[in-house]
């Protein structure tokens, strides 16, 4: 048998139900370790944090309960393809290259009409696709990745996650500390 070590602790386990919604998790956090696990209506998210730097691990929970986007950014993947904000911020492309004076009316009118035509709604490479690769697009942007960008992000799920069940953990550890200090 091959050599090891071997260390075993503690974790704390949080299950919160949302009353009035759907919406559940089932949270646990390692204090020794800074492990962070969730398994939820909004998909399962975890991270480990040992050398967070802080007086305790939920002191940095509260942290990561503030902000949002480096919770996210540890947990999730930004990589979402959001088709309608896709669709809209190329068209808005179009409309400012046509305030700007780069497409004519005529050229931005034929662009529209191309674009509006586009299946938004398949995934994001197949919408680079439609748009990379057509002639219009291409005859007025020769290289048109850098006008048209698909529009990524977190996940709905994972924005739900941080913006209704983070907020409950961080009021209960608010609380768990408070009551601590009140003790100590």
């Amino acid at each position: 048998m091959e050599e090891y070590k071997f260390k075993k602790s503690t974790c704390e386990r949080y299950d919160i139900r949302l009353k009035n919604s759907y919406g559940w998790a089932i949270i646990t956090i390692d204090e020794n370790g800074g492990l962070f696990n969730a398994q939820s209506d909004y998909g399962s998210y975890s991270y480990s944090w040992p050398n967070h730097g802080r007086k305790s691990f939920k002191h940095f929970i509260l942290e990561l309960v503030r902000d949002k986007s480096y919770f996210l950014g540890k947990v999730a993947d930004d990589k979402y393809y959001y088709d309608e904000e896709t669709e809209k911020a190329w068209k808005e492309q179009i409309i400012e290259d046509r305030q700007n004076g780069y497409l004519s009316k005529d050229e931005a009118r034929e662009l529209w009409d191309e674009v509006v035509e586009f299946d938004y709604y398949t995934s994001g490479e197949s919408i680079q696709h439609q748009c990379y690769e057509n002639d219009v697009v291409c005859k007025y942007y020769g290289e048109p990745w850098e006008a048209f960008e698909i529009v990524r992000g977190f996940s709905p799920q994972a924005n739900m996650f941080a913006n209704r069940i983070m907020p409950i953990l961080g009021e209960i550890i608010k609380k768990e500390i408070a009551d601590l200090e009140k003790t100590a």
